[in-house]
């Protein structure tokens, strides 16, 4: 009883701490010194026309402030090429010609008070300038990308258009989605942008990429680092191009070896991954799959232990995992002679073998996703 009175006194004064806490930050936070805030409702439309402003005099200092007005955050002449946006009036010290603006409608802006009299209404004339932004699937979000030449630089840009965040001519293998899409005016020229990440060997990228130097629909390009799951293949050739050029499938490719005259098939394999794999995966904390119905099979074999042997295994050498899986093929009734000897069963094979994905660069574990099966197509 003593130790439940203890607990709940430390809760109690935890809470009213917690509480104290924040009133003492709360009237610790300097007030604005700007009054009669109205903010503008059309900050969060598609259409900017209504909110863009740009500095009168591009040459001349325009200070933006802080919301106390004491400390100038940006000056508008370092900015030629900016169009800003209004997101509030108010007034200062009784002149009501303040507005508040943001170089970036999204998280982490430049932003701040600017007195109205350095501002032009409208958009910049100079630079890259973003007309819309839009989030409507399938047009402007969702979707399959892939780079369209791997011989032209394809730049992925920051908001702005004025630093280059990756060249994407080096990312051919990849998949990329639109998260959304932006209209973006320069020289009298319009062209929609998506914005989309891309994986490289220090994490995730984000950006703008011109959306004429993107195709629909996935890459075919297996060669490289890049890792496709089961569900994204077309067909067994399709899958089979994944097998013989990806750098992950040397392990999937001398396992394959191990069953001579057993073709390799992917809806099999599919199951193989779904059904009867197993998986680690740094970006996913679920407890295991929802499997498939198998259908269009019979006679269907599970070397589950084998999967269970490679997962355990995982940061063994190739070479080790090999002779592991020779080993539990033949105690599960699968020597050499009755593998090269197999007549009528097709192969369903998933291997991801302890693959860095750029989930991986703050996880610091990789992805493991181990299946393999045998069966019968149904007649």
């Amino acid at each position: 009883m003593k130790k439940l009175f203890v607990l709940i006194a430390l809760s109690f004064a935890f809470t009213v701490g917690g509480v104290n806490s924040q009133q003492a930050n709360a009237a610790s936070q300097p007030k604005s010194a700007f009054k009669n805030v109205k903010y503008i409702s059309g900050y969060s439309y598609n259409k900017y026309s209504d909110i863009a402003v740009h500095a009168k005099n591009p040459k001349a200092n325009a200070y933006i402030w802080n919301d106390t007005h004491t400390k100038k955050l940006y000056n508008l002449k370092n900015y030629p090429t900016y169009t800003w946006f209004k997101t509030a009036t108010g007034s200062y010290r009784g002149n009501a010609n303040w507005v508040q603006v943001t170089n970036f409608p999204t998280m982490n802006p430049k932003e701040g008070w600017v007195w109205k009299g350095y501002l032009k209404d409208g958009f910049n004339t100079k630079g890259y300038q973003i007309l819309q932004k839009r989030y409507g699937q399938p047009k402007y979000a969702g979707g399959q990308y892939h780079v369209a030449s791997g011989q032209k630089n394809v730049y992925l840009w920051d908001w702005s258009h004025t630093k280059v965040r990756a060249n994407l001519k080096h990312y051919t293998n990849q998949t990329f989605s639109q998260r959304h899409s932006i209209l973006v005016s320069h020289n009298g020229n319009q062209q929609w942008y998506y914005y989309t990440d891309v994986d490289t060997k220090k994490g995730t990228i984000s950006g703008y990429v011109k959306a004429s130097q993107m195709n629909k629909g996935r890459s075919k390009n297996y060669h490289g680092n890049v890792v496709v799951y089961p569900y994204d293949f077309d067909n067994t050739s399709d899958y089979l191009s994944y097998i013989k050029d990806n750098n992950h499938q040397k392990l999937a490719r001398e396992i394959i070896k191990l069953f001579p005259n057993t073709p390799v098939d992917y809806q099999l394999s599919y199951y193989a991954a779904e059904n009867y794999g197993i998986e680690r995966d740094p970006g996913w904390d679920g407890d295991g799959f929802d499997p498939d119905p198998v259908k269009g099979y019979t006679d269907i074999v599970s070397f589950k232990p084998i999967a269970n042997y490679l997962m355990n295994h995982r940061n063994e050498s190739n070479a080790k995992k090999l002779a592991g899986v020779k080993k539990l093929l033949a105690k599960a009734g699968y020597p050499a002679a009755k593998r090269n000897n197999l007549s009528g069963y097709h192969l369903g094979i998933y291997i991801v073998n302890n693959v860095k994905t750029s989930q991986s660069v703050t996880d610091h574990s990789k992805l493991n996703w181990y299946g393999l099966i045998i069966g019968k197509p149904a007649s």
